[in-house]
C-alpha cells in the first residue's frame, strides 16, 4: 500500500510522492512568541512531530523546518502591557516553548529560525516582488502584496471566491486605508517611533507575518517544500499568502506539493478561547497530567479531527495509555523467569501481523488512532498469551521491540514529566511499588499476615493490583 496524504489544496487523499525522490522538505508554522503556549499548540505540534517521525520510519531523508516569530504586533503590544523589552519577552518565551515540546517528547526541528535573525533576507525578498511588479510601496513606508497580479491564485487553499473571502475576512485581513485593495496584505509595516524595528529602502519598520515563512522556507526547503502543514486557522489567510509570495518571488510552481492541516482543539465542545474562559497553556495542563498522558490523549485521535479537551477525556487518556503499559511491564515480569530456548507461542506471527497493521494504518493519511487501536487489539493478545503459557526469552524480547519500534514514531511510552495521576496513581513509582512489594514479602517470611495484608490492602488502594504465584509476585496498575 502506498502511503496516502490529505491534500488541502485538492481537497483529496494523494498518493505521496516527494519532488526529490526520498528526500522531504517539509515546514511547520511555528509560534508567535508572545505568552506560554496553549493546548492548540501541543495538538499541532505533536500531530507533525508524529507524521515526521512516520516518514522517517518509512525511510525518507526528512528536512523538517519550523519557524519562530519572534518580532509581531502580538510581541509588542505584551511587551507595552508587561513594560518588558519586547525581545527580552520573546526570548522568554521562546525557551517556555522549547520546554514545552521537550516534555511533550516533540523531536526539535532540523532548523528553527526566527524572524529577528532574518531581516536581510526578507527585505531582500521584499525587494524583490516590488521589482517584478507584485508589491508596492505606499507614502506611508508599507509595502503590500498586490493580489490583482496573481487573481487566479485567490482562494486557492481556502476554496472560496474573492467575494466570499471578503465578506467572512472579519479580523483575519489587515484594515489599512493606504492598501489598494482589501486583500492586499502586507509584507513589510512601517514601524512607529519607540517600536522595534530595522531600517530598509523603504524607511524605519518591520516584516509582516506572511513572508517571513515564505523567506525560511524557501531557504532552508530548497525553494519548494513537499509539505507544509500548520493549523486550519491558518489556511487563510497566512498560507494562502506565502503561496502568492512565494510562487511570484522564485518562480517554482506549486510553492509547496502537499498542503496538511490539523483540526481544531475544543474545550469541552467549545472553542478555546480567553474571552469564554477556557482557555489553557501546555504548562497549566502539566500541572494536571503527566506529559503521556497529554501526548497520548493527542494521538489517539486522528490529526485532522476536531479534538475535545476536558479533564474527563484526559483522564480515560491516561487510563487507556496505561493498559499499554500494563501489557509491557507483563512482558517484562515474564522476561525474568524465560528460557532462551522456550516456545515462541505464536508472538513472531503476531507481530509481523500487528506491524503490517500498523504501516496500513499510518499510511491511510497517518491514521493514528486506527494504530493505536490495532495496538490495543495486539496487547490483549500479548497478554492472553503470557498469562496462559511461557513463552521463550527470544519472542518476549522480539515484543519489547515492537513497542520500541512503534514508540519511535508514536512518542506514547516515554517518560512521563509532571505530577502523579492515573500513570502514577497517589505518586507512587515503581520503585516504590517494588519497595512496598518487597516489605510484604518479608512480612511474610516472618508468618506477620496482618502486615503482609495490610500493604497489599494499601497498595490496592493506591490502585495497584498484586498477584501471588508460583513464579512469584506480579504487580500490575489497575484499570478504572
Amino acid at each position: 500500500m502506498a502511503l496516502k496524504v490529505y491534500n488541502t489544496l485538492t481537497r483529496e487523499l494523494e498518493d505521496f510522492v516527494p519532488i526529490q525522490g526520498k528526500k522531504v522538505n517539509m515546514y511547520v508554522c511555528g509560534p508567535t512568541v508572545y505568552d506560554h503556549c496553549h493546548l492548540g499548540h501541543a495538538r499541532s505540534y505533536v500531530s507533525f512531530d508524529v507524521i515526521r517521525r512516520y516518514l522517517i520510519y518509512r525511510g525518507y531523508d526528512v528536512n523538517y523546518t519550523s519557524n519562530i516569530t519572534d518580532v509581531d504586533d502580538k510581541v509588542i503590544n505584551r511587551a507595552k502591557e508587561t513594560e518588558e523589552d519586547p525581545f527580552v519577552l520573546s526570548r522568554k518565551f521562546t525557551e517556555s516553548f522549547i520546554e514545552d515540546m521537550e516534555t511533550l517528547a516533540v523531536l526539535p526541528p532540523d532548523t528553527q529560525p526566527k524572524v529577528t535573525e532574518h531581516i536581510p533576507e526578507i527585505i531582500e525578498t521584499v525587494g524583490t516582488l516590488i521589482e517584478n511588479g507584485t508589491a508596492y510601496v505606499t507614502p506611508k513606508g508599507n509595502v503590500y502584496y498586490d493580489l490583482t497580479t496573481s487573481e487566479d491564485k485567490i482562494g486557492i487553499l481556502s476554496h472560496q471566491t474573492a467575494e466570499g473571502l471578503l465578506e467572512g475576512s472579519g479580523n483575519r485581513v489587515e484594515v489599512e486605508d493606504d492598501k489598494r485593495y482589501q486583500l492586499d496584505f502586507v509584507l513589510w509595516k512601517s514601524a512607529t517611533e519607540g517600536e522595534p524595528g530595522w531600517n530598509s529602502p523603504w524607511g524605519w519598520g518591520r516584516p509582516g507575518w506572511h513572508i517571513e515563512c515564505s523567506v525560511m522556507s524557501m531557504k532552508y526547503g530548497s525553494g519548494q517544500l513537499d509539505i507544509h502543514g500548520g493549523g486550519m486557522d491558518l489556511i487563510f489567510p497566512h498560507h494562502e499568502a506565502e503561496i502568492h509570495q512565494s510562487e511570484s518571488c522564485s518562480g517554482k510552481h506549486p510553492f509547496s506539493k502537499y498542503w496538511m492541516h490539523n483540526g481544531f482543539l475544543t474545550i469541552d465542545k467549545e472553542k478555546m478561547s480567553k474571552s469564554l474562559g477556557n482557555f489553557f497553556t501546555i504548562k497549566e495542563v502539566l500541572s494536571k497530567f503527566p506529559s503521556g498522558t497529554i501526548r497520548f490523549f493527542i494521538v489517539y485521535t486522528h490529526y485532522r479531527s476536531t479534538i475535545d479537551f476536558s479533564e474527563d477525556n484526559l483522564e480515560e487518556a491516561g487510563r487507556a495509555r496505561q493498559r499499554l503499559l500494563n501489557t509491557i511491564l507483563n512482558v517484562k515480569h515474564a522476561l525474568k523467569e524465560a528460557h532462551e530456548d522456550g516456545n515462541d507461542c505464536g508472538l513472531t506471527e503476531l507481530i509481523t501481523g500487528a506491524r503490517e497493521a500498523f504501516v496500513n494504518s499510518m499510511d491511510d493519511d497517518f491514521n493514528t488512532r486506527e494504530a493505536v487501536g490495532n495496538l490495543f487489539v495486539f496487547s490483549r493478545k500479548v497478554n492472553s498469551i503470557v498469562s496462559g503459557e511461557k513463552p521463550g526469552s527470544v519472542a518476549l524480547e522480539d515484543v519489547l521491540r515492537f513497542y520500541s519500534e512503534i514508540n519511535e514514531v508514536l512518542g506514547i511510552f516515554t517518560e512521563d514529566e509532571g505530577p502523579a495521576s492515573e500513570d502514577m496513581p497517589d505518586g507512587l513509582s515503581e520503585e516504590d511499588i517494588m519497595e512496598m512489594i518487597e516489605l510484604r514479602e518479608k512480612a511474610r517470611a516472618e508468618k506477620d499476615w496482618a502486615k503482609s495484608d495490610a500493604i497489599r490492602d494499601e497498595l490496592k488502594d493506591k490502585g495497584i493490583v498484586i498477584e501471588d504465584g508460583k513464579d512469584g509476585v506480579r504487580w500490575k496498575r489497575a484499570e478504572k
